[in-house]
């Protein structure tokens, strides 16, 4: 898949919202996004309605409730 990445101010908080029962969001790293395994320490978002202040650059995501990164639940983010 090709990274896109979806352009945003850095100050921007981005609103994650998921039904928790069978959705996560984590924060990951390029090579958790590329491979969809949560690497060791990864802060894990549960509560369906996240705020998630982003750093400048790109900020990756997955969703790593088994198999839904996998079939494409993930989102790289390209906070300027």
């Amino acid at each position: 898949m090709e990274e896109v990445g979806i352009p945003v101010l850095v100050e921007i908080v981005e609103v994650f919202k998921y039904d928790p029962t069978v959705h996560n969001v984590v924060a990951v790293d390029k090579g958790g996004y590329g491979s969809c395994r949560t690497p060791a320490g990864a802060r894990v978002y549960k509560t369906g309605k996240d705020l998630i202040q982003l750093k400048k650059g790109f900020n990756f995501f997955i969703c790593n409730f088994p198999g839904h990164c996998e079939s494409g639940m993930k989102i790289a983010v390209n906070a300027s």
